[in-house]
């Protein structure tokens, strides 16, 4: 799996001036649970990794749980870049940079993209994935044995990263691309807003969104 934190930074420089990406879906990480809610059934619930057509991978979150991604042998599809709401792109910004540096294994993964779902579905001003709380929620009834307590996981990893982010008083770590498509998931793709030491280390351009993966590795001083 394409992990940013662990392997590279993705930098959506000047995504804004690029009205449509081609993009094509590569995987998602084996470790990932299926996860049940108001929106999804046994969906294997993390985060996504794409392929952009001009240079390179990057990662990204579902927005749109309702609909469904093109499978990679759909090959590339195009996406136009749109925006958030004030109060979502607000309440986004403070999830990712309150919790998304910390977010590894699969459980973590399930966990974030509740708490994304839940800013971007959640409909009664209540940020909680109890079932059967608001209109958007984790189901649980029925589960036993593993299959409960890697969602009770995920849950509880979903509402600490929530509490984070309403929390959160910082400065903005990340800027934040909404993807569209009218037949395929919506998505969100982020980028760090700090610097990034010797540029000319790095590869892994992602053109049409602007976007640059760079590998981690960097020049140990002399």
């Amino acid at each position: 799996m394409f992990k940013p934190l662990a392997f590279a930074a993705v930098l959506l420089s000047s995504a804004s001036a690029f009205a449509d990406v081609s993009i094509q879906f590569q995987s998602r990480d084996a470790g990932d649970p299926a996860l049940s809610t108001s929106a999804t059934t046994s969906y294997i619930t993390g985060a996504l990794n794409y392929t952009d057509a001009a240079t390179g991978s990057f990662l990204a979150y579902c927005i749109e749980p309702e609909q469904s991604f093109a499978i990679k042998s759909k090959g590339f599809k195009t996406y136009t870049i749109g925006s958030f709401s004030a109060a979502q792109g607000s309440m986004l910004q403070a999830l990712y940079s309150s919790s998304f540096s910390s977010v590894h294994d699969g459980v973590q993964q399930a966990g974030f993209q509740l708490a994304v779902w839940e800013i971007v579905r959640e409909n009664s001003g209540t940020l909680s994935l109890a079932q059967n709380n608001g209109n958007f929620y984790l189901k649980t009834a029925g589960l036993t044995g593993t299959q409960l307590s890697t969602a009770t996981d995920a849950q509880t990893f979903a509402s600490s990263y929530l509490a984070a982010a309403q929390n959160y008083n910082g400065v903005a770590l990340y800027s934040l691309t909404k993807l569209t498509n009218a037949t395929y998931q919506d998505l969100v793709v982020a980028t760090p807003t700090v610097a990034v030491p010797e540029p000319e280390t790095y590869a892994l351009f992602l053109g049409g969104l602007g976007v640059i993966g760079l590998l981690a590795r960097r020049r140990l001083p002399r």
